[in-house]
């Protein structure tokens, strides 16, 4: 149980689906926190979050159409106000309440009320105002370039930056449904050590998708520069990208944290733009990271920017296990 649950908000100008929500319930259930996930609106990779949801007890999936969004929305809140969940999640539930779909005033008063324990994430383009200034935390998700959701013979390449919450879980999230849907996945983090991280956790529960935490952990920088450890973790970490990108075993990979190796001068970052020019036609890539190099994303059918427009961490909340870790 959560010692202390806040209001996340997602939200931005794109219609395109935020995934961060979804890799955050797959991370929680890695610790063992129960998710409810109701999505109010339908998108393609619906069926690989509910069969995600199959091999995930402590993840609950309920989708429903329009005409059926309010009683999904009662359904979801008497869950969350009764505590039944850690975290209940209401995916794309934004667009419908400026729709008039959903009443505002009961989503507000949901966050009003909802138990200290409970995790609630809203997200949805066009975010209104009075949910702004309850939200605990908020990103801003901006798009540039073809917003690309399947990588059916499409072969993009994504780029998700900025300094905003919700890059990796982003990364994760897609790389779960893609990979539940059938399609083999690998996930190389370049800043995070070998840890039971909660995504570690429930991805022996989940099928087509690996991942590979080949860092050293925290930047630990000096006056000098990244310290040799780090170097040499990069270096390695590149090494074994590079067989997972040309191996052509995989559907999609991700590159978690490389922009903030290239930025630290961990790996130069004409060789990941090299890479990505090379990379096998079919083969979708997801590169996340602060700070990505103006070259790599040039390189990029899609690039991603989750700003900060709230974050917890400046109120003296730190870290959470399940939520952040």
């Amino acid at each position: 149980m959560l010692k202390k649950g806040l209001i996340q908000v997602y939200t931005g100008s794109s219609e395109q689906i935020n995934f961060a929500p979804f890799g955050l319930a797959v991370r929680a259930s890695g610790h063992k926190f129960r998710t409810l996930i109701t999505c109010f609106e339908p998108h393609e990779l619906l069926d690989g979050a509910i069969s995600a949801a199959s091999y995930l007890d402590t993840m609950i999936i309920e989708h429903s159409g329009i005409d059926k969004a309010p009683d999904a929305f009662q359904k979801a809140r008497q869950a969350a106000l009764a505590g039944d969940y850690d975290i209940v999640v209401l995916s794309h539930i934004i667009p419908l309440i400026n729709q008039g779909v959903i009443g505002l005033d009961h989503v507000l008063a949901l966050m009003e009320d909802k138990p200290e324990n409970v995790e609630l994430v809203l997200s949805g383009s066009g975010a209104p105002q009075d949910i702004i200034e309850k939200a605990d935390l908020l990103t801003e998700m901006v798009v540039s370039g073809p917003q690309e959701t399947s990588i059916e013979n499409k072969g993009t390449i994504e780029v998700i930056t900025g300094n905003g919450k919700g890059k990796t879980t982003y990364c994760f999230g897609r790389a779960v449904l893609e990979s539940c849907l059938g399609t083999r996945s690998s996930m190389v983090q370049f800043i995070k050590s070998p840890k039971p991280y909660g995504e570690v956790k429930a991805l022996r529960k989940l099928p087509n998708l690996k991942i590979m935490s080949m860092g050293e952990g925290f930047l630990d920088l000096d006056s000098s520069g990244p310290k040799k450890k780090h170097m040499d973790a990069a270096g390695r970490a590149w090494e074994e990208c590079l067989k997972e990108v040309f191996s052509l075993k995989y559907g999609l990979i991700v590159l978690d944290e490389i922009a903030n190796a290239t930025h630290y001068g961990l790996i130069n970052p004409e060789r990941v733009r090299d890479m990505l020019l090379l990379k096998p036609r079919d083969l979708h890539l997801l590169l996340s990271g602060r700070n990505a190099h103006s070259k790599v994303m040039a390189a990029a059918t899609t690039v991603i920017e989750m700003k900060e427009i709230k974050h917890p961490f400046k109120k003296g909340i730190k870290a959470r296990k399940g939520i952040e870790f």
